[in-house]
């Protein structure tokens, strides 16, 4: 079983049966902008994501082998919209799904990626660009609350392909010189044009597989944290 929160604020329990898609072995779930999944190692499912500007921080217990990712936009926001494309409530919903499971903070351990700067935006104020901005938050949420940071793989001016598997594995596929590029600054203006309303978040992590057959000629070395 899969748990999965959607942008909306909703939580689904997912079947494994769902998730058809093999990536390196697994059977994969796609975390688009403004969503989390959280499973256990023996569901034998891979998260993954594209990610621009945007952050994942993931999770893990290493008692319990339950992990979580989330893909989150922004760090967080004056509404009181519980709206998981901002930072601090999308983990904060995630971490609730995980302690529900049984996992203790005593026992978890934490990554981050994204952050990149692809447009060199600053959008809403403040000092930084969304990319900065996100990967601070981040990690100072981390830092805060007590979870020992493992690694980071953050900012520069590419995309990245994130898959997380089993016993907290994490591939990164950095996409440099690729269309994938040209589609995430695609989405770096729209958030840019829509920031002031609700934005509009296009899946554009649906359908992207740069990981690809383990035989094909990959577009950059895969990346063990």
């Amino acid at each position: 079983m899969v748990v999965i929160g959607h942008k909306d604020g909703s939580i689904e329990k997912a079947s494994n049966t769902r998730f058809t898609q093999k990536i390196k072995g697994y059977n994969a779930h796609t975390v688009i902008g403004g969503e989390f999944a959280v499973a256990q190692d023996i569901d034998n499912i891979a998260f993954k994501t594209l990610l621009g500007s945007c952050v994942a921080i993931m999770f893990f217990d290493k008692v319990k082998k339950i992990r979580a990712m989330n893909h989150f936009l922004l760090p967080s926001t004056q509404n009181s919209n519980n709206d998981m494309k901002y930072g601090l409530y999308s983990v904060e919903a995630m971490l609730n799904e995980m302690y529900k499971m049984g996992c203790s903070k005593n026992n978890m351990y934490a990554k981050i990626s994204g952050g990149a700067d692809i447009m060199q935006l600053n959008i809403g104020g403040g000092s930084g660009s969304i990319g900065h901005r996100n990967v601070e938050f981040a990690k100072d949420f981390c830092k805060t609350e007590g979870f020992r940071l493992l690694s980071e793989h953050t900012r520069g001016e590419h995309g990245r392909l994130i898959l997380l598997t089993n016993e907290f594995s994490t591939y990164i596929k950095v996409t440099s010189k690729s269309a994938t590029d040209a589609e995430i600054a695609k989405d770096e203006r729209n958030l840019q044009k829509e920031i002031t309303k609700e934005p509009v978040i296009k899946e554009y992590a649906k359908g992207v597989d740069l990981f690809g057959d383990d035989t094909a000629e990959p577009e950059m070395e895969i990346e063990l944290f």
